[in-house]
């Protein structure tokens, strides 16, 4: 199959970026610019909310000075009520718009890590084989979800601590300077405190968020593998093996992000420190005043107020730090993602591939190929001409580069020297787009998706008809079976198509590539792990498939190829023979060989 080759080199891959690598100013504004920008109507609402929470925020301290100027000082029982309506009026209109503030904001970071995602699948499947080679698929998916999950947690926090609790604290420490400008310095006095030991503490947060990024991508890539592998983990007992990876890596996992929780549960208390030490200072300075008839009771009362609700936004805001310096090393890691551009890209000037009908001739001339730069090649001077319409056949030991052939062909590599013809056009000069459309492909495993089978058949001709998907169906010789499930065509094949035989699942890759119609079939060893009704049953849809196309075959069970037009016999890289069945069991040499040991595995 195409994957069984090796990867080929394409540099280290890219390493997790680490706090020192992140230019946070550069971050914030890229998603300021490219996510948050794009939505900034519901931002202003949002902003606009949360100004006004602030705003009834504000009126509190005012309220107590003169609930205790008019009630405690005065005595004036006509401001009773005025004064309780008024505080339950502030409040609700406090709650109303803090609910809509924060919904919308929610909302807004929702769409923005929803957009993020959407680009970084975008650029994910556009990548080179290579590429995607290079990473676990664990690694992906844990990029996708939980990176993802931080940085949408840092900008609610981010935008929330701006444009709320920054503006709460900025009215609540007014009114303390309006109150008693000394007593307000006083209490200023905590604010750059605070700021620098969240600092200190933001720095060791992003490094134990980076690394619980990496843990988080290890366990995924675990517990992918253990879902992939599921059926040998029975057959071999290996399920303590397998549960004893898991806690492994969750282990590795829990240490890392416990050390997170610690430093970030230190941000509060190390505030209330600071709040404390600045409290004590205020209520001795204003004591004093007080006792030397420098402040009024209701002025302090309305003071203390303010001063004791600006707590709660000093608290918030020093978590602000930890939780954006997490959300900062995941979108950085985000970006990284989108970023990342394939190296197989249509080059300036590329041409449609043009094949006409019952065309389709290939030309490989002496096509050299290496997966790693440090490695022999694995294609080595490799010539073949496959006349249009003609069946031929690429057999040799594993590893002589058959499935190598298919990935030059596709273009899923670059040949390091020669070129690779399609009637002619050299297929580096062409769009990929044009040049994979020439082409349908069935390989030993069907990749089958979690869809219906309708569906599944249609991704060979997106926006097929039903009559056309039908059509395919019955030439695929798969239409009598499909008919007999519950929902017919609507019938969900399940996670790889495990809903279906063997038998069942490849009839639907040949119906799609049936509805497909490209005049060129690449066949990697479509039959090899089918039973012996199941082979007869796809052979015969594929004879069906084959006809008028030109077809390269990929096959270890080498009787079906024996009506081959041409068979080409690899080894190490290098074709070493090439003629019909007939001609080369007469040579006597390794398609000989490997064919006389096939009938001996047979016949035992």
């Amino acid at each position: 199959m195409l994957h069984r080759e090796p990867m080929r080199s394409v540099g280290n891959p890219r390493p997790v970026t680490g706090p020192q690598d992140i230019k946070t100013g550069a971050v914030i504004a890229r998603l300021l610019r490219d996510y948050v920008g794009t939505q900034w109507g519901l931002l202003a609402l949002a902003i606009l909310c949360m100004l006004f929470t602030s705003a009834m925020s504000g009126m509190l301290p005012k309220l107590v000075d003169w609930e205790v100027k008019q009630i405690f000082v005065r005595h004036k029982q006509d401001w009773l009520l005025p004064l309780s309506l008024a505080a339950v009026g502030i409040v609700a209109l406090r709650a109303v718009s803090l609910y809509f503030g924060r919904a919308m904001l929610d909302s807004l970071s929702e769409k923005t890590v929803a957009a993020a995602q959407s680009d970084m699948f975008g650029r994910l499947i556009n990548r080179d084989l290579a590429a995607l080679n290079a990473v676990h698929s664990g690694q992906f998916i844990s990029s996708f979800l939980y990176d993802a999950t931080l940085m949408r947690d840092a900008l609610t926090v981010g935008l929330a601590s701006i444009f709320l609790e920054a503006v709460q604290l900025v009215v609540y420490l007014t009114y303390v300077l309006v109150s008693d400008w000394q007593l307000g310095l006083l209490a200023l006095i905590v604010i750059p405190c605070v700021a620098w030991a969240m600092e200190r503490l933001g720095g060791s947060i992003r490094r134990a968020a980076t690394r619980g990024m990496q843990e988080t991508g290890d366990l995924s890539t675990v517990l992918s593998e253990a879902m992939d592998g599921r059926r040998i983990i029975k057959a071999y007992g290996l399920e303590s093996h397998s549960a004893a990876r898991v806690r492994d890596r969750l282990q590795a996992r829990l240490a890392t992000l416990l050390k997170a929780v610690r430093l970030r549960a230190a941000a509060a208390p190390v505030t209330d420190i600071f709040a404390g030490a600045m409290i004590a200072v205020v209520l001795f300075v204003a004591g004093w005043q007080n006792l030397h008839g420098h402040l009024t009771f209701n002025a302090f009362a309305g003071f203390l107020t303010a001063l004791i609700l600006a707590q709660q936004p000093v608290r918030n805001l020093s978590q602000l730090w930890p939780t954006v310096s997490s959300g900062i090393a995941a979108a950085q890691r985000i970006f990284d993602a989108i970023d990342a551009r394939p190296a197989i890209v249509d080059r300036p000037g590329a041409g449609t591939l043009k094949v006409a009908a019952n065309a389709g001739a290939v030309r490989f001339n002496q096509v050299t190929f290496a997966y790693h730069a440090d490695a022999g090649p694995t294609l080595r001077q490799v010539t073949l001409d496959i006349p249009a319409g003609r069946k031929v056949a690429l057999v040799g030991p594993s590893g002589a580069g058959k499935s190598t052939i298919f990935n030059l062909l596709l273009r899923f590599y670059e040949a390091d020297g020669g070129t690779i013809e399609i009637d002619g056009q050299d297929i580096a000069g062409v769009t990929l787009k044009s040049l994979r459309a020439a082409i349908a492909i069935v390989t030993q495993e069907a990749i089958l998706f979690d869809e219906s089978i309708a569906d599944n058949i249609a991704l060979g001709r997106p926006g097929a008809s039903a009559a056309d998907i039908r059509a395919a169906a019955q030439d695929a010789a798969a239409h009598d079976f499909i008919m007999e499930l519950p929902q017919g065509y609507d019938t969900r094949v399940g996670e790889g198509g495990l809903k279906l035989s063997g038998g069942q699942r490849q009839r639907i890759a040949i119906a799609r590539a049936m509805l497909r119609g490209a005049p060129i079939l690449l066949l990697d060893e479509a039959t090899s792990a089918l039973d012996t009704t199941s082979e007869r049953q796809v052979q015969e849809a594929l004879t069906r498939l084959m006809k008028g196309r030109t077809t390269i075959v990929i096959a270890h069970r080498l009787s079906t190829v024996v009506d081959a037009d041409r068979i080409y016999v690899l080894d190490q890289g290098a074709v070493v023979e090439s003629g019909t069945h007939a001609s080369l069991m007469a040579d006597g040499g390794l398609y000989a060989s490997l064919y006389s040991h096939a009938l001996d595995e047979a016949a035992s």
